[in-house]
This record gives C-alpha cells, sequence and structure tokens, in this order.
C-alpha cells in the first residue's frame, strides 16, 4: 500500500485527490520543479524540461495561451531501440505529475533501459499555470462561499479547467514531442483522466493502467459506495486480527456506540497530529466521519481506531481518539499552488463529476436543489453514511463530504456540459486495460472499479486484498508494483495471486495508560524476567511500532508519541531510519533508541533502551518482518537484573 500525504490537501470519494507519492526527504527538491519561477533551472539532470503553448480556450471565446509543462526522462540504455512511452498522470485533481517524478521513476524502473517516461502538469497544476486561490489554500476549513469565490476571481476561466480540456493538452504535448502512443498509467484522479484521455484518443494507447480507479460514466453523486466500504472494512479488519476477533460484538457495533456518544457528549482535548503539531480537537459526529471516510489516513484510522474507543468506554483514556482526531483533520500548514491546487481540484470537480444539484442552475437555485435532493435521499437511502446520518456527514469537512463542495461555483459558457467530460458518442480504447484497488479503499471503491472495468472491452480488475488507495507507487507489500510492471512489458497481468495474500492491518490490540497494564510478551526459552517485566517490555515495542506506523502520514520526518517524547526519520533510499527520544506510548515508560524498517525486503529491527516505574533499568533488541502473516516479534535484551527472551505480535 502506498503512503498518503496528510487528509486535508485531499478530496473524498470520487472527488477524490491522490496523494502526493511518498519520497524520501533527500528528494524533496523534485516538488522545487514543479514551481513555474524554477521548472527549468531545477530541471533534473536525467530529465528534457519544456513546455507546448496551448490556447487557454480553444474555442476562443475567452483570450488567452497557457503553457502545459512535461518532463519527459529518457530510456537509461540509448543503444536499445525504444520500447515506448510510459505516461504517468498525477491526482488530486491538483497535485502536479512532475511532483511525484521520483515515485513514478522508482514503479517503472525495471522498464526504464528501454522505455522512456513523461508526465505532464496539467493544466492549473505545478508548472501548467497553477490556480491560485489564497483563501482555499491556506485555509484550515473551507466553505462552499469560499470556493464560489475562488471561481468568481477566475471570471470566464473557470469552467476552462475541466479533464476534457486537459487530455486535449496531453494529446498536444505528445504531438509536439512525436510520440504516436503510449502507456498509460494513472492513479486516483489520474485514473480519470486516463478514461478521458482514452475515450478521446482511443488509438494513441498501447496499454491502461488505471490505479485507484473510479468511473467517469456511471457513478452516483451520492458516491454510496464508500459507506458499504466503511461498514464492512472495519469489521474484516477486526476479524482478521487475532485480539480483536475475540472481543465480543464486532467493531463497527462499537464504531456506532461512539458515534451516538458523541452526537450527545464531544469528547474535546489536545493531541498531536500527523506531523507533530499539537492540536485542539473535538470528537464529534464529524471527526469520527472523517476517521471513517478519509482513505488517506486509512492504514492509521483502521489500524488505531477500534482500540482507541474501547481506551475511552473502558478506562476514559481519550488520547489516541484525539490523536486520531487530530491526525485526520484539515491541513492548516500554507501548501503553494504549484505543490497542491485546491482551486484546480474545485474547477474540476465541478466541471467534470456528478453533483446533487444541476450545475447549470444558478447558485441560489442550486441550494433549494440541494434541499430537495437531501429530502428526497433521506426518504429513500437514510444509512447511505450510517454509522452517520446524511445531516452528519454534511458535517465533515468539505474536502471529505463533497455534497455542498460546487454550490457556488460559477459555471457559464462552459466547453461542455458539466459532469459529462466523455462525449456521448466516444467510446474507450479497445487497448489492454489493468484497474487495480484496494479493497479497504473506501475513496475509490473496488465496486466503482468494477463499474469502469466493465466499460472497457479488454480490462481485468485485481482487488488487492487489505489495501487502500492506491497500490503500486511506493508499494512495501512488492505486489501490485510487479503486476503492473509485468503489465506495460508483456500486455499480460500474469500471476496476482500476490494480491489475495497481502497481509491484513495489525490493529492495536489495546490502548493502555501504564506500561504495566500491556499485554505481556510471551517468555522463551532463557527467559527470567518477571510476567511485570514482560509486559513492560512489549509496551516499549508498541511504542516502537506506534511510531513507525505514522510513517504512512508523516512527511516533516519528525513526530511525537502518544503521550510525549519525540521521534524523527530519514530515508534516503527505501530503508527509513528512525530516531526515538524518550517518547511515550503509556505515560509513564519513556523509550530511546533506534528503529530500521528496510521496505524493499519487509525487515524491521528496534534497539531499545528504557527505566521502567520501579527503576530498572533495560535494553533489547526487537526484529519482526513486516510482511510476515500474523508478524510476531522476537525480544532479547536485560531488564533490569534479568535476562529476557521473549516474543509478542508485532505490532
Amino acid at each position: 500500500m502506498r503512503k498518503l500525504v496528510s487528509a486535508a490537501l485531499l478530496g473524498m470519494l470520487l472527488a477524490a485527490c491522490s496523494a502526493a507519492a511518498a519520497k524520501p526527504l533527500s528528494q524533496a527538491d523534485e516538488d522545487a520543479a514543479s514551481d513555474p519561477a524554477s521548472a527549468k533551472a531545477h530541471c533534473p539532470k536525467d530529465a528534457i524540461c519544456g513546455s507546448v503553448t496551448r490556447p487557454l480556450d480553444p474555442s476562443g471565446r475567452v483570450k488567452g495561451d497557457i503553457a502545459i509543462a512535461y518532463r519527459l526522462y529518457p530510456r537509461l540504455d540509448q543503444s536499445l531501440p525504444p520500447a515506448g512511452t510510459i505516461v504517468a498522470q498525477e491526482g488530486g485533481p491538483g497535485y502536479p505529475s512532475t511532483g511525484t517524478s521520483y515515485s513514478y521513476k522508482q514503479l517503472f524502473a525495471p522498464l526504464r533501459q528501454d522505455h522512456d517516461l513523461l508526465m505532464v502538469d496539467a493544466r492549473g497544476t505545478g508548472a501548467s499555470g497553477a490556480i491560485d486561490c489564497p483563501s482555499l489554500e491556506h485555509s484550515p476549513v473551507r466553505t462552499p462561499r469560499d470556493i464560489g469565490a475562488c471561481g468568481r476571481s477566475l471570471g470566464p476561466d473557470s469552467v476552462l479547467y475541466g479533464t476534457r480540456m486537459a487530455a486535449d493538452d496531453m494529446a498536444a504535448v505528445l504531438d509536439a514531442l512525436h510520440i504516436a502512443t503510449i502507456d498509460f498509467y494513472g492513479d486516483s484522479y489520474g485514473t480519470f483522466f486516463g478514461q478521458v484521455f482514452s475515450a478521446l484518443y482511443p488509438e494513441r494507447l498501447r496499454s491502461v493502467v488505471l490505479d485507484g480507479a473510479y468511473p467517469v460514466i456511471g457513478e452516483t453523486p451520492w458516491y454510496s459506495n464508500a459507506g458499504a466500504v466503511v461498514r464492512k472494512g472495519f469489521d474484516e479488519a477486526c476479524r482478521r486480527s487475532p485480539y480483536c476477533a475475540g472481543l465480543k460484538g464486532s467493531s463497527l457495533e462499537r464504531i456506532r456506540k461512539l458515534v451516538d456518544y458523541v452526537r450527545r457528549n464531544p469528547i474535546s482535548g489536545r493531541a498531536p497530529d500527523g506531523e507533530g503539531k499539537m492540536r485542539d480537537v473535538t470528537v464529534d459526529p464529524g471527526s469520527v466521519g472523517n476517521m471513517l471516510y478519509d482513505g488517506t489516513e486509512g492504514p492509521v484510522n483502521y489500524r488505531d481506531l477500534d482500540a482507541a474507543i474501547r481506551a475511552w468506554f473502558d478506562g476514559r483514556d481519550a488520547r489516541p481518539l484525539l490523536r486520531l482526531a487530530a491526525e485526520n483533520i484539515a491541513n492548516e500548514y500554507p501548501v503553494p499552488p504549484h505543490s497542491y491546487s485546491y482551486g484546480l481540484f474545485s474547477a474540476v470537480s465541478c466541471m467534470d463529476y456528478q453533483q446533487i444539484y444541476d450545475m447549470n442552475s444558478p447558485p441560489d437555485l442550486r441550494h433549494r436543489q440541494r434541499e430537495a435532493a437531501l429530502a428526497a435521499e433521506r426518504a429513500s437511502d437514510p444509512g447511505v453514511y450510517d454509522p452517520l446520518s446524511i445531516a452528519e456527514f454534511q458535517t465533515v469537512p468539505l474536502d471529505i463530504s463533497v455534497l455542498n463542495l460546487c454550490l457556488d461555483w460559477p459555471i457559464r459558457h462552459p466547453p461542455y456540459a458539466p459532469g459529462a467530460p466523455i462525449p456521448d458518442n466516444a467510446k474507450f480504447t479497445a487497448a489492454p486495460t489493468l484497474v487495480l484497488n484496494g479493497e479497504l479503499d473506501m475513496l475509490t471503491t473496488a465496486a466503482e472499479g468494477a463499474i469502469v472495468t466493465a466499460q472497457y472491452p479488454n480490462a481485468r480488475q485485481v482487488v488487492v486484498a487489505n489495501s487502500f488507495h492506491v497500490d503500486a507507487i511506493d508499494d512495501v507489500d512488492d505486489c501490485a508494483q510487479e503486476i503492473v510492471r509485468r503489465f506495460v512489458a508483456t500486455l499480460d497481468v500474469g500471476d496476482t495471486s500476490c494480491a489475495a495474500t497481502i497481509n491484513p492491518v495489525r490493529l492495536v490490540p489495546l490502548f493502555v495508560a501504564h506500561a504495566a497494564d500491556a499485554i505481556p510478551a510471551l517468555p522463551a526459552d532463557g527467559n527470567t524476567a518477571t510476567t511485570h517485566e514482560l509486559a513492560i517490555a512489549s509496551a516499549a515495542v508498541q511504542t516502537a511500532g506506534d511510531a513507525l506506523a505514522r510513517w504512512n502520514i508523516n512527511y516533516s520526518g519528525q513526530g511525537v508519541g502518544l503521550r510525549g517524547g519525540t521521534w524523527s526519520y530519514t530515508q534516503p533510499d527505501l530503508v527509513a531510519r528512525y530516531t526515538l527520544t524518550g517518547v511515550r506510548w503509556t505515560k509513564d515508560l519513556a523509550v530511546s533508541g533506534t528503529a530500521v524498517w528496510d521496505q524493499d525486503n519487509g525487515a524491521i529491527r528496534a534497539d531499545l533502551t528504557f527505566t521502567d516505574a520501579r527503576g530498572g533499568g533495560a535494553s533489547l533488541s526487537a526484529t519482526w518482518n513486516d510482511r510476515d502473516h500474523d508478524a510476531v516479534a522476537t525480544l532479547s535484551g536485560t531488564i533490569g537484573k534479568h535476562t529476557l527472551h521473549a516474543r509478542m505480535p508485532a505490532p
């Protein structure tokens, strides 16, 4: 499963944003190359950077041009005949494809000896005239009024950033580079783009890969499949986790209990977000909905939520729940529009996605149409967002709930009918097509991927078990990326059995306030540590595992423990190296040391030191493999005056 950026930068459901790809921090300068002022200056040495000038409005009604930027990585062995050009398209909408170049290069590295690799920043993103609406880019809470103001600031340009226009731009870039046919890879919104391109230019495709796919045609504006994944997914994750599976009741029942409780008694407090900044947060139905429906935080939410709910009801320990709320709330950190344009996200969403109101209507009428649509939905399917009501779902941040996103966006003289980026008479390409979806992805669900698959004459869907949003990029399971590479090379998906064997999410068994209350590690031969000491050792390993789990949501390389202390990591390659300094998963145990996670083979080693509540010093090593089914950590070291040899479920 891939690493994902903070939730605030992402849309939801099928207005979903694809995350900017995970990358070693040393590659952060890749993002700078998306800045139009520095794109040429920062062009990587192994790339050819340029742009193609295009009319902003091909009809000529609106005057002006836009430069469509591209980055081409030529094949590494120029003595070989070219096998083709792979075009990688990012998502959002709003992210520039060139900003993810490092991860695309990693994904297709085995093919780059004889394949060129091309990225094109879609109009309105990156170095292709990124839309800059300051009130949207820098606001942690966006309203329909803010989005409407952004659209009005664009004037007649507000309807000129749709996917059909961007697909035409890509064709123009291909023409300029004399590229006749391509192998297309798109992730998240990139799959929406790919469908439009493959309907407009079917003959230009040798192959198509749609990773995290959702349909251009056949979607409902209620995105009801997301609720179905939520209601099934958390229960499935619990059933696949030995400790959780042994509890009475289901995970969904506990989530519903929490929602019912916080309807009447919201839980407020302070907790660290994904980058370690302390936030004032409230757990209420809207914030719980954010945890459930924001697939960008999926691995962490699935891992922690059930145990966090039990920590509250069993001991009124709010910290794990408050931290999840903080990790899922809108990002208040300013993001430059050339790195992610919320204005472009809005422009595309409002031009191309299905809505519960008529985008051709004036905004005041849309508001009335919304109320009528909501009333009809409450009558016909009131549980569409269960465990939230429809009204509660609308309190989820606008990035996620989307129903009200486009109420005030101006639509005047659109180049095509809103919600219809593919012409009625267009046919999808007959080129071999691979559709990928994660089983637990509530952003672009497997059911929606099946709709896409059925519309292509030569398509195959692969659903990756226990996985989330976008599977091939930064694939630490080494499955989806191999399927994609093989498909592009041979036009055959080949053996896809690995997709059914991805390990379940390892859920936190329980959160405890005191280390002595942790589930003790099981003693092994040679162990002289007491049961109390085995519990302390278990809590120490859980402390390291808790920090490693935040890799999915941390991009600064620095974070804080659940109850204090700090950790950091560096990742110049496929190995993440963590340093822990007094990290507290429980109130009374400060853990320091290092952890090394080799994402190439899954091996993890943590070397930890701590002093328990009784004053005994300890030093232990824990090793496990992240790819093992029901992974077990092996512990060894000393704790107090005793020798520790033990085993425990990997954190």
